[in-house]
């Protein structure tokens, strides 16, 4: 196929498709909610409607406020031609520099950011400080996410990186993926970081900087809005499922057009459908959380860079069971310098999931037999450690509003450098110890040896009684671990025992946490033992 061709379709698709795209997300909300809902084909008459209308343009105003639709739609419109969202290999490749598309998108939010503040209308500068607070937390993970993959796959160009396959050939770029997901819903002024259907003044951010303009310049800045969204939503489908973007030259022309063009609108469709339901589902972020929303962005998409480094420069592929098990230890280092019990036990689900994917990915390595008990026991931890004991922990602390708060005898400063002074030193143990190179998994032995450790520090650094009972789960988690280096598996039996009693376990610690809190009036282990004396 002709590379001038593949790209002429590829943009006027997502130019086409854009409306039908934003207005499918209002459509699946809808009947998620309850109601019937607009037709998703409303944008293309609500953008029709608004070019017809006439424009109400302060006096205040300057030339930069009638500049910003056309510069802002441009920028949408050169992302839908430049990046490899149906074709790869298109004439426009070589531009797909990922330094470049960081460019176009900056110059994008900055025109943005001034036509908010031209009027000046407290509405629009409101919106304009809020945009660039996120913009400033947005364009450096998008800027580590793609540094990632060029570092893998040794080309600047987002297309290189797409004709490559590079995510399932390297797991630890699933990260990078993760992180764009979110950079995605930031960008793009989505649920949890912005509410693009409210006029409510303390939660506006891109609305607030758009809310002066009407017209024809509200319908490009709309319809600008629609094209990134759409465009976001291909390329991040395209990172998980690269077999379906089109090899320029592959096929004939009408094959490779219609088949393009059916794996476009299925992507389109399926990622709107996921974004409504995560819209459903989820609350907006206040918006002195956002950099806690942004930071792990940012920190997972650092974290897959390191690992990506670390893999060249001892020159081992990392498989999914190693990457699995890095989550796990980073969890709970997040969890390490946490003060609120409901983040702790987030990281602490979150550890434990990764704990299961540990256990899938040795799946796909060790034999048939291994491989049921494995399958079983991820299902089992899944159910048991990220979902019911949290739930029942959670239970405990509602009847104590006070036990929110988990202090702790360091700064969340030190008590990250303590865990990575932890990891060192975990490190340093097992390389002077003979029984590395004896088991198979070496970084899931060197993985469950840290948690264990991570775990009593837990113990000893935070005060409330419930940040124990923490601590407790996770050198259980580490001796998990440690299991399924150096067992593989166990029967049956002796594995439903097992989570039986750590349920068990963590519904009477939760009760004994409570009633001490009762009988005692206070649930900081300093004071409990000031008892004692």
């Amino acid at each position: 196929m002709n590379p001038i061709l593949a790209t002429l379709l590829q943009g006027f698709f997502v130019i086409l498709i854009a409306p039908f795209a934003s207005g499918l997300v209002r459509f699946c909300k809808a009947r998620l909610q309850g109601r019937n809902g607009a037709s998703p084909f409303l944008p293309y008459y609500t953008f029709a409607t608004l070019f017809k209308k006439q424009m109400v343009i302060s006096t205040a105003t300057s030339w930069v406020f009638r500049a910003v639709p056309f510069v802002v739609f441009s920028t949408s419109i050169a992302l839908a031609f430049i990046l490899p969202l149906l074709f790869v290999g298109g004439k426009l490749a070589s531009m797909s520099d990922f330094l470049l598309v960081g460019g176009i998108l900056m110059i994008g939010s900055i025109f943005l950011v001034l036509g908010g503040l031209d009027p000046g209308s407290a509405f629009g500068g409101m919106g304009s400080s809020r945009e660039m607070t996120i913009a400033a937390l947005v364009e450096p993970t998008i800027i580590m996410v793609f540094a990632a993959m060029s570092f893998v796959g040794g080309t600047f160009a987002i297309d290189g990186m797409m004709g490559q396959q590079l995510v399932f050939s390297h797991p630890y770029l699933l990260l990078s993926v993760f992180a764009f997901l979110l950079v995605t819903l930031a960008e793009n002024a989505r649920y949890p970081v912005d509410n693009p259907a409210t006029h409510l003044e303390l939660t506006m951010v891109h609305e607030a900087m758009i809310l002066e303009y009407s017209g024809a310049y509200l319908a490009m800045l709309e319809y600008a809005s629609a094209i990134k969204l759409t465009v976001f939503a291909i390329l991040l489908s395209n990172f998980i499922f690269p077999e379906t973007v089109i090899a320029v030259g592959g096929a004939s022309v009408l094959v490779a057009s219609i088949v393009a063009i059916l794996f476009g609108v299925v992507k389109v469709v399926a990622m709107m459908g996921l974004l409504a339901l995560l819209e459903s589902v989820v609350v907006k972020m206040r918006f002195y959380r956002m950099q806690e929303y942004m930071s792990i962005a940012f920190f997972t998409a650092m974290f897959g860079m390191l690992i990506a480094i670390f893999s060249a420069v001892i020159n081992v592929d990392i498989e999914y069971h190693t990457l699995f098990a890095a989550l796990a230890v980073f969890f709970v280092i997040l969890l390490f310098g946490r003060a609120r019990s409901q983040v702790m036990l987030r990281y602490y689900a979150f550890s434990s999931l990764s704990i299961a994917g540990i256990a899938l990915g040795l799946s796909f390595i060790l034999g048939e037999e291994e491989k049921k008990h494995l399958w079983l026991f991820a299902t089992v931890t899944i159910l048991i450690k990220a979902i019911i004991i949290p739930i029942v922990v959670r239970y405990a602390q509602r009847k104590h509003k006070e036990l929110i708060s988990s202090p702790s005898f360091l700064r969340p400063a030190s008590s990250y450098f303590v865990a990575v002074v932890i990891l060192g030193a975990t490190f340093f143990v097992m390389k002077q110890t003979p029984i590395v190179g004896v088991v198979e998994f070496d970084t899931l032995l060197f993985a469950s040896i840290a948690l264990v450790g991570l775990g009593l520090a837990t113990m000893i650094v935070h005060r409330n009684i419930f940040s124990q009972i923490l601590g407790l789960l996770i050198i259980e988690n580490g001796i998990t671990v440690f299991t399924l280096v150096t067992v593989k598996s166990l029967p049956l039996l002796i594995e439903l025992g097992v989570f039986i009693i750590i349920v068990a376990s963590a519904f009477i610690l939760s009760i004994l946490g409570s009633r001490i809190r009762e009988f005692h009036g206070s649930s900081d282990t300093e004071d409990l033992r000031n008892l004692t004396e």
